[in-house]
């Protein structure tokens, strides 16, 4: 792919994949519902996120009515807003009492989420103008004031959006500038108007007079002799609403992706050239070494790849930059040498200003030295261009290798039902540790990339800025030197025509040197690309190792079964918040002076459930601490009169939490379910006041009141 490729601004639209349904807590996110500065720093221990509190204010959405209202303006959340549209279509989803969430796997996909963004350049542009915007997280920009450019465009894509889907099947539209590049996040529901099931109603019209219509079954009490003079007609079935994944986005994969290919021309033809936004790539039509690398970039490393790239090409503009002021000094010198020649008859008359020569050397040598700190600040190292290798093959080789000594272990003749199921379990271990090392040398690569990244990005935007401030400087001094045109007349006839020309000679050969430096820059980035290729090719053919034991199909069912566990326990972290905010809401409504043992029980599983999902460690008392504050904070005090109540609700709830001590072998359990390595008992799902071992065993909670 050519250079300029990247410097085309486009629009892009990601479709993520279609659901059954989503959570309180995942609606909550596109909302910021319930997001405060704590909120936003717990977001951002995520090196990938780039959350910015301090422009939250910024953020609107778009209301049912086309509207622009600030984000999180509707009171009725994203995920009940889905279900009363889906209660209007009439849609009931197919039901499972064995799935925690009640929800049958087979259940068809009922919502659709949409990211539309575009060229960073282009919409920071939009959305904030020439103002002073901090991206790094490092100022307050809490006094930018959102520009009109963004709301047009919003509008724009929210028409866009309600001519494809219909306005009614956009239960969300929320536009987001708290984050590296705005964005907007719709919400849809796939609706299609499909026929009413059943057969056509059949309808008997008299041959003379058409406003005699009868029914089949008053037609049938007819006489036999009148009959005859009405005709059968069936009246054509009725169109209804309903939701119908398949009816809007395609049946198969290929009408997928024709109607991804023909939504991003639409967006492109009806919103994206009136803001200089380009048609979006599809993956199909990428060259095949673009379309791998996509497939395997994860967020951190695309967004330290556009950093790189950016910073690259500013450098290469400023080199421009000092091109056209290179031939500008020619220009200068060349003029200079005109006045010389036409002064020289008066070099008689300014033998006496030959001090005076020495002095405008020492300015024209001070803008060599300028010159030198030019080529200086562009001096990029090598060793800041490498790029952290991911050595994935001795892993994925190695877990191989322990499998073929599994399946080459001979079959007895007596007891194969026992063989089998030790090589079950020996292979299951095998991939689960080997999923589990790859995660986190992944986790490491990405680490060591995104570093890579910013580092480059802040180097190249340190050394853009030295260039830029040393330009502005030469500038300043050009200009002062033609304000001296008349002393330049009187002293340059004492200056020497040879020392003139060396000088010259000079300027141009550090600007020489300063354009190979900057060449020495693009080549050495493009090794460094060519560096993440490889490994990338690398990457590959570790994945081509894991899909050659996956197409064994033991070992398929290991895997899927992994996959399974964890998912599990999801659903199980799900349910354990759900039961938890029932019981303290339960206790709140109650006359209880304290939490009886099932509610106890049922709140600390709900602490624990809660610091798995922000990621903290419950056996920490000031992290469990913070996991009952987010808990507390998805309770609805709604038809709760008495403040007293709130607040000895909250205060028992502390308390609880003060006194739990979890100990490190429960933790290591749920840990290992988390990784879907096995399954958990909570003695009844947190509905009793006692944990249970891995083996069914009772278990000392370890807390009290």
């Amino acid at each position: 792919m050519s250079k300029s490729r990247y410097n085309v601004p486009r629009a892009a639209i990601h479709v993520g994949a279609p659901a059954k349904s989503f959570s309180a807590a995942e609606g909550y996110e596109p909302e910021r519902r319930g997001w405060d500065e704590n909120t936003y720093r717990l977001k951002n221990q995520d090196t990938n996120n780039h959350y910015d509190f301090s422009r939250k204010h910024l953020n609107f959405e778009i209301n049912n009515k086309g509207k622009i209202v600030p984000l999180c303006s509707d009171p009725v959340p994203l995920h009940e807003r889905l279900q009363m549209r889906l209660d209007e279509l009439g849609f009931k989803p197919y039901m499972d009492k064995n799935n925690p969430l009640g929800i049958s796997d087979n259940s068809p996909n009922c919502t659709v989420g949409i990211i539309v963004s575009g060229d960073h350049r282009v919409l920071t542009r939009l959305a904030f103008g020439d103002q002073d915007v901090d991206f790094t997280l490092q100022k307050s920009n809490a006094h930018v004031v959102l520009k009109q450019g963004i709301k047009d465009w919003a509008l724009d894509t929210y028409r866009w959006a309600c001519d494809r889907w219909g306005a009614e099947n956009i239960i969300g539209f929320d536009v987001h500038l708290d984050e590296t590049t705005p964005h907007i996040h719709i919400q849809t529901i796939p609706v299609a108007k499909t026929k009413a099931r059943g057969r056509a109603s059949v309808k008997y019209v008299h041959k003379d007079d058409k406003s005699k219509v009868l029914s089949q079954k008053e037609w049938k009490k007819l006489p036999e002799e009148i009959r005859s003079d009405f005709v059968r007609t069936e009246v054509e079935r009725r169109e209804k609403e309903c939701v119908s994944y398949a009816s809007v986005w395609g049946k198969d994969k290929y009408a997928v992706g024709d109607t991804y290919y023909q939504m991003h021309t639409d967006y492109y033809n009806e919103v994206g050239h009136k803001y200089g936004l380009e048609r979006g790539d599809d993956i199909a039509m990428l060259p095949s070494e673009e379309r791998r690398e996509r497939v395997h970039k994860n967020k951190a490393v695309l967004e330290a790849e556009r950093q790189a790239k950016d910073a690259i090409v500013r450098v290469q503009m400023e080199n421009e930059r000092l091109e056209g002021q290179k031939e500008k000094m020619a220009s200068e010198m060349q003029d200079m040498r005109k006045q010389k020649d036409r002064l020289e008859e008066q070099n008689d008359k300014l033998e006496g200003e030959i001090e005076n020569k020495e002095q405008h050397k020492e300015r024209l040598e001070d803008n060599i030295s300028q010159l030198e700190d030019y080529a200086a600040a562009l001096d990029i190292k090598e060793e800041d261009l490498i790029v952290p290798t991911l050595n994935t093959n001795p892993l994925v080789k190695e877990a191989w290798d322990d499998i073929k000594e599994e399946l080459n272990k001979p079959i007895p003749s007596f007891g194969q039902k026992e063989w089998r199921e030790e090589r079950r379990k020996a292979i299951k271990t095998i991939l689960t540790d080997l999923q589990t090392a790859l995660m986190e040398a992944n986790v490491a690569h990405n680490k060591d990339i995104l570093k890579l990244g910013k580092s480059l990005y802040h180097k190249a935007m340190q050394n853009a800025s030295a260039i830029i401030e040393q330009n502005k400087q030469l500038q300043k001094e050009n200009g002062r030197l033609t304000e001296e045109n008349d002393a330049l007349r009187k002293r340059i006839a004492s200056i020497d025509e040879n020392a003139i020309t060396r000088l010259r000679d000079k300027k141009d050969a550090e600007i020489k040197e300063l354009q190979e430096r900057v060449g020495k820059a693009e080549s050495e980035a493009v090794r460094s690309g060519n560096k993440a290729y490889s490994e990338h090719q690398r990457a590959e053919n570790a994945e081509s190792q894991v899909r050659e034991m996956l197409g064994i199909p033991e070992i398929k069912e290991i895997w899927e079964s992994i996959q399974q566990n964890k998912e599990a326990f999801r659903k199980q972290i799900d349910k354990w918040i759900k039961d938890g905010v029932a019981a303290i809401r339960n206790y709140a409504d109650g006359k209880d002076n304290d939490f009886q043992a099932e509610q106890g029980n049922a709140v600390a599983w709900g602490i624990i459930a809660k610091a798995f999902e922000y990621g903290l460690d419950p056996t920490d008392e000031k992290q469990r601490k913070m996991a009952a504050a987010y808990l507390l904070e998805k309770v609805s005090w709604t038809g709760i009169s008495s403040d007293f109540k709130i607040s000895l609700t909250t205060s028992r709830t502390q308390q609880l939490c003060d006194a739990m001590t979890i100990p490190k072998d429960l933790m290591a359990n749920l840990l290992l379910a988390a990784g879907g390595r096995g399954g958990i008992s909570t003695g009844g799902g947190g509905s009793t006041s006692e944990l249970t071992n891995w083996d069914g065993t009772k278990k000392n909670t370890g807390w009290g009141i």
